[in-house]
């Protein structure tokens, strides 16, 4: 055999040997490494999503937008300053008591007056003559046995010995601060007894008392019961002359004195027209009738003067108000 001969099975068995050894291997795309390559994934590229804009919020402020709805009116609120009411002083009419007595800014007639045996008080009461100094209805403020009433009076001026001096004419009261009138409860204490007359007619104090003390149901007829609101109604519809009355007690019998404590301290009314005419001490017990009252009383009997510490500070309460127009 020649050598060419021998080599060719020598060369049958490598080639074998190569391709069963290629067969076994994997087969690797792309650039050979190492190591197998990873098969590419899909790599996920965030994209911006549309996200929905928040709408701006509303921010309130105290810009007025004009609307078709009516603006409510604004009420009155109550405050302690008091409302400035003109003045306007009524003029004094012709009248006469019987045939002789003219009625004039002085005038005043004692509608009970009764003495002990020692000659001393035992209760007097008084009704006065008064000019008006406005047509309005005040008030203030006071503290009565710890509660506080808002009072409401006129501002009146009477001749005392014939020197015309400033008097609140006290009409009523109720328990509160600086309440308004439009704003008082529809009771007892929002009421004025209110009667009138032409000047024609007979002036005859002692029977219009006498009416008075009647019993309500039967003096229904001859007083009215009017609000303080249909009083200053009244008030502003009066002529220019006219006389105004007020009749009140002064001196009280001693054994009211337990009632009038209580009716003070229960009452509005009593309390603001009641409170000038007693003394407390600091424990609101009530020691007797203010120097008011009894400087009242000198005056009524004794035409005395009235002292100086007292010209500015003159008040008279009414337990109902008579006037006499032209």
């Amino acid at each position: 055999m020649s050598r060419k001969n021998a080599l060719v099975p020598v060369l049958l068995i490598l080639t074998c040997f190569l391709l069963v050894n290629t067969a076994c291997e994997p087969i690797y795309e792309g650039r050979p490494t190492g190591f197998p390559t990873q098969l590419p994934t899909n790599t996920v590229t965030p994209t911006q999503v549309a996200t929905p804009t928040e709408a701006p919020t509303v921010t309130h402020t105290l810009t007025i937008t004009p609307t078709d709805t009516p603006t409510p009116i604004p009420t009155a609120t109550p405050t302690s300053t008091p409302t400035v009411i003109p003045t306007r002083e009524s003029g004094l009419i012709q009248l006469t008591v019987g045939e002789n007595t003219t009625v004039d800014w002085g005038y005043h007639y004692l509608t009970q007056n009764n003495k002990r045996d020692d000659n001393s008080q035992y209760n007097l009461s008084a009704m006065l003559a008064f000019q008006l100094i406005d047509r309005g209805i005040h008030s203030e403020t006071i503290t009565v046995l710890g509660n506080d009433i808002t009072v409401y009076y006129l501002r009146a001026r009477h001749a005392f010995k014939g020197e015309m001096m400033d008097v609140k004419i006290i009409l009523t009261g109720i328990f509160g601060t600086d309440v308004a009138i439009d704003t008082m409860p529809a009771d007892g204490a929002n009421f004025v007894y209110y009667r009138t007359q032409n000047a024609d007619v007979p002036f005859e104090p002692w029977k219009i008392d006498s009416d008075w003390n009647l019993a309500p149901e039967q003096r229904g007829g001859l007083f009215q019961a009017l609000t303080l609101r249909q009083f200053q109604v009244i008030l502003e519809d009066l002529p220019n002359d006219f006389l105004l009355f007020a009749e009140h007690p002064v001196i009280y019998e001693p054994e009211r004195w337990a009632q009038v404590r209580i009716d003070m301290e229960r009452i509005s009314a009593s309390g603001a027209r009641l409170n000038p005419l007693f003394a407390f001490n600091e424990f609101n017990q009530l020691v007797g009738q203010t120097s008011l009252a009894n400087i009242l009383q000198q005056y009524f009997i004794n035409n005395s003067a009235i002292p100086g510490d007292m010209r500015h500070n003159l008040v008279f309460p009414a337990e109902y108000i008579f006037i006499v127009t032209p």
